[in-house]
């Protein structure tokens, strides 16, 4: 028997250059079986006074080691991105990339995802964003998502350390997301995003 997942995504947006920008949503997809023992086994890296493992908060030395921990984890992930002229807002990149990963893992049979809590009313717009992909049947009628703090759901810590190890990549450094990449069961863009070469 196959086992169920869940996914637990995290999202990001980075100038990549003067006239680009990309806006990035990452699902760690869990088998919920493992899922209070991978858990357990990410606590830790959480230093004494932190909620929460963040990628822009370590230093190079604490990504390393953490990034090591992640990949003994072996999490699947799913990343969509968008790439744009840059903006100031972002809602509507983030819903085209929610969008498309949705429909992802809604074919792969996940339908439980959670997403980081952001605004409350940020989340009511998620949720109602939901309800119009349901009923153009865009997702499976059961596929529902849920809000969380990074504080209190460790397993949003992974997509926030992936989107870190890829953004860090466009940088130049590429150690992390070497150690990561393998990881990456799917990767694409949205219908709408600018078709630039990327590494």
């Amino acid at each position: 028997m196959q086992p169920d997942y869940s996914a637990f995504l995290d999202e990001s947006s980075a100038i990549r250059s003067e006239d680009r920008q990309e806006y990035l949503v990452c699902a760690a997809i869990i088998p919920l079986e493992s899922a209070d023992e991978v858990r357990e086994q990410l606590l830790p890296l959480k230093l004494k006074g932190q909620k929460k493992l963040h990628w822009t908060d370590e230093d190079e030395a604490r990504r390393r080691k953490i990034v090591s921990a992640v990949a003994e984890l072996t999490p699947m992930t799913a990343v969509v991105t968008h790439m744009s002229q840059p903006r100031r807002k972002t809602e509507h990149f983030r819903r085209k990339c929610l969008e498309t990963i949705y429909y992802a893992l809604s074919g792969m049979g996940i339908h439980q995802v959670t997403c980081e809590s952001r605004m409350e009313n940020q989340g009511k717009k998620d949720v109602a964003h939901l309800l119009t992909l349901r009923q153009k049947k865009f997702v499976a009628p059961e596929f529902d998502i849920t809000h969380r703090r990074g504080g209190d759901e460790p397993l949003l810590w992974i997509p926030d350390i992936f989107l870190g190890a890829i953004n860090a990549n466009h940088k130049g450094i590429s150690e992390y997301y070497d150690a990561l990449k393998d990881f990456v069961v799917y990767n694409s863009t949205t219908e709408d995003s600018i078709k630039d070469e990327r590494p």
